[in-house]
């Protein structure tokens, strides 16, 4: 049986911790450079991930169940704005990129793992902000009738519809 990872502040500030850690120069062990900005991607990822759990169970929208990330941040835009959920999936799309090995690819960068940690720090800080909430969009308009109010006589019936056919006659060679 698996557990939720936790998606408290405590867990999110331990991940950033645990990056920050990795990216520190002079841990020693058998860490390579290359092994530590993968690893700190990967906390960095999780960090993202865990903020977004927060966000989305806070709002007690019913993601409890939800297991799969891309359809946690399709639905985030509904609860955060589009501008900070676009920013969001940019990270995380980039994020989960850096964190798999590739055999003919070049990992990322130091330097690059350093730039996408100061963007996920200030992605969880705007996502735990009180203010982020938006409601969901309602369809202006349209009022369309529910189901128990629908006339019976509104069902679609199909009219038959008449084919004519032509007898061709057959072309005649006159050679």
């Amino acid at each position: 049986m698996t557990t939720a990872p936790e998606t408290g502040a405590p867990a999110i500030a331990g991940l950033l911790a645990t990056a920050e850690a990795l990216l520190s120069e002079g841990l020693g062990g058998p860490l390579t450079q290359a092994g530590r900005a993968r690893g700190a991607a990967y906390a960095l990822r999780i960090a993202l991930e865990a903020a977004v759990d927060a966000t989305l169970l806070s709002k007690e929208a019913g993601f409890c169940g939800v297991r799969s990330m891309r359809a946690k941040l399709l639905c985030l835009r509904h609860y955060v704005g589009l501008d900070l959920a676009h920013r969001v999936t940019a990270f995380w799309s980039r994020l989960s990129a850096g964190c798999k090995y590739q055999h003919d690819e070049i990992g990322p960068s130091h330097s690059q793992v350093r730039v996408w940690q100061a963007a996920v720090a200030a992605l969880v800080t705007e996502l735990a902000a009180p203010g982020v909430t938006l409601t969901l969009p309602q369809q202006k308009g349209v009022r369309r009738a529910p189901l128990a109010e629908t006339p019976a006589k509104a069902v679609v019936t199909l009219h038959a519809v008449t084919t004519r056919t032509e007898t061709v006659p057959p072309a005649t060679d006159k050679t």
